[in-house]
């Protein structure tokens, strides 16, 4: 990633926590599992087939499952899709205490302490 890349990155509004493939919650929605490849306090990310049949406008309501055996509900509409992801923006964010308890989590494991 090129240095002004990564500085439009942390300009955003909201803190993003991006996950490596073994790490990923899932978000059951529809019947089906997602892999949920971000999360931040507005939005997700999931890794959707090239199969997946979004609608525009459509009221998207799930429930993410976190390693640790949490769970949050949520709910947005479709923002954009790239490639294989499709960008959620949540009606209700992920509270922060969430994310900073999966970063926290995620650090404990991959620490070389």
């Amino acid at each position: 990633m090129e240095k002004d890349e990564e500085q439009e990155e942390q300009h955003r509004n909201f803190f993003r926590l991006r996950y490596n493939e073994p790490e990923m919650p899932s978000f059951l929605w529809d019947g089906e599992s997602f892999r949920v490849s971000e999360i931040s306090e507005q939005g997700i990310r999931i890794e959707v087939k090239a199969d997946t049949q979004i609608v525009d406008g459509e009221v998207i309501a799930g429930i993410i499952q976190f390693d640790d055996g949490g769970e949050i509900e949520i709910q947005g509409k479709p923002l954009r899709r790239e490639e294989d992801e499709l960008v959620i923006k949540l009606h209700h964010g992920v509270e922060l205490k969430i994310m900073n308890k999966e970063q926290i989590r995620i650090r404990k494991k991959y620490s070389r302490d």
